[in-house]
């Protein structure tokens, strides 16, 4: 651990940043990675290379979905266990999620070649399409990549919350300046298309994999990779699920709610869907600041949950809700003053016709930004608790249950269709802090007593 980190005794503030530097070192990094890579797809691939990486944006947070469960819930249990001082224990929960993770690893290397061309045809919706085409070039290698990038994200996760978020940082500005030549070697020099874009994407996130793998050989944390043992056994699994189910909630229904909007759209017309596609490449280049917030949250929550310092998880919580819903009015303000500037970035040449309606529509989604960061910490201080019901609940409604009344409840005489769909994400997270938030204050003695918090 780093020695200039006291998680249990220096300031919260100070703390805070400490980690949400590195993260947003390693957020700005990858944003520049990919404006750099949609901006190389737009000009030698088109609209539709920059679509289909959207798209695949889409599908990969499905098989990630378990990732992210023993990602977020060992993390919780690592993160407690080395506030607590029990490192062996710690040291069991890291190697029982790396484990987990190579067997589903393996799995999405099996299905890939019988299930890629399917969900491709499921999105776009007709075979026939330059947009097909490319969409499952990208798709296929995102698929060969993914078991890699899931064994990354567990041992990234792993050793930011054993005190070293900057290594964490240095494996990603590796990877992203690796990324870029390649993408430049790949598409540029040789011109494989959304194909050589994807290849480039997985031989960076190798790379930067094996970085983790040598830092935790040295062993300067608490956790080690020498004499490793592979097990899919660990007496906390229970728990570690109880942690972990509502990031794969989380996933799942955010998944959800995109595929209901771009179902939605696809009956509007495919101009419509190309325009979704842009905004949600850009929506997820901005979300990446509110989900290293969380990240940078959860470490400090969870060494002082272990340490049984209630007070100082609580002002963890408060600090990071208000930096978050600060950061949203930033972010949803830039969809309104310079959505022409964000769309023409990624969207070359195309018509005008197709700008229009991009630099119209961006505003209106971006609008969701401004609780979609509490929600995450919200949803990150249910978890690191070990309340199940409500963090599942919070990610159901924000996901995909709430989006489906703007999509299709809507009554016809409000009229503007069209903008009721792209407000439908707005719609959703806020109905979900909302409904949430005041069942949580109402019982606040199961939520946010000392009790509950270290129980």
């Amino acid at each position: 651990m780093e020695h200039n980190m006291q998680l249990d005794k220096d300031p919260i503030r100070s703390l805070f940043f400490k980690y949400y530097v590195p993260v947003l070192t390693s957020l700005l990094s990858v944003t520049i990675l990919q404006i750099v890579d949609g901006t190389i797809l737009a000009q030698y691939v088109g609209k539709e290379g920059v679509a289909a990486v959207g798209m695949f944006g889409i599908i990969i947070t499905v098989f990630i979905a378990f990732g992210l469960t023993l990602v977020i819930g060992g993390g919780i249990l690592i993160g407690k266990h080395i506030g607590a001082g029990h490192y062996d224990k710690a040291q069991e929960v890291f190697q029982f999620t790396t484990s987990l993770a190579i067997l589903f690893s393996l799995v999405i290397i099996a299905l890939t070649p019988f299930i890629a061309s399917d969900i491709v045809y499921f999105l776009v919706g007709n075979r026939t399409t330059e947009l097909f085409d490319k969409t499952l070039d990208y798709m296929f290698w995102g698929f060969m990549w993914t078991p890699i990038f899931l064994v990354r994200m567990i041992l990234g996760n792993a050793i930011s919350h054993d005190g070293a978020p900057k290594i964490t940082r240095n494996a990603t500005v590796f990877a992203v300046i690796l990324n870029i030549l390649l993408d430049l070697l790949f598409v540029v020099v040789f011109p494989f298309g959304t194909k050589g874009a994807s290849i480039a994407t997985g031989i960076s996130i190798l790379l930067s994999t094996c970085y983790l793998v040598y830092y935790i050989n040295k062993e300067k944390g608490h956790l080690k990779i020498r004499h490793y043992k592979f097990t899919i056994k660990i007496k906390e699994w229970r728990e570690l699920l109880n942690y972990g189910v509502p990031s794969f909630v989380s996933e799942i229904s955010f998944s959800a709610g995109l595929l209901l909007i771009n179902m939605r759209l696809a009956q509007i017309g495919t101009l419509a869907v190309a325009v979704f596609g842009i905004i949600n490449y850009l929506s997820f280049i901005f979300l990446r600041l509110f989900t290293s917030a969380m990240i940078s949250a959860l470490p400090i929550m969870t060494f002082n949950i272990g340490a049984k310092l209630p007070n100082r998880v609580l002002d963890v919580f408060k600090f990071s809700l208000l930096f978050t819903f600060v950061l949203g009015i930033v972010v949803a303000a830039l969809g309104f003053l310079i959505p022409e500037f964000l769309v023409n970035i990624f969207s070359g040449s195309e018509p005008e016709a197709f700008k229009t309606m991009a630099s119209n529509s961006l505003g209106l989604f971006f609008l969701f930004f401004i609780v979609a960061g509490p929600n995450y910490i919200f949803g990150a201080y249910l978890q690191s608790i070990g309340k199940l019901i409500p963090s599942v609940i919070l990610n159901l409604l924000k996901g995909c249950v709430l989006v489906v009344v703007p999509l299709f409840l809507m009554p016809e005489y409000l009229g503007h269709e069209k903008d009721w769909i792209w407000l439908s994400r707005t719609f959703a997270e806020i109905g979900a802090f909302v409904l949430v938030g005041f069942y949580t204050l109402n019982r606040r003695k199961f939520f946010f007593s000392n009790e509950a918090i270290v129980k």
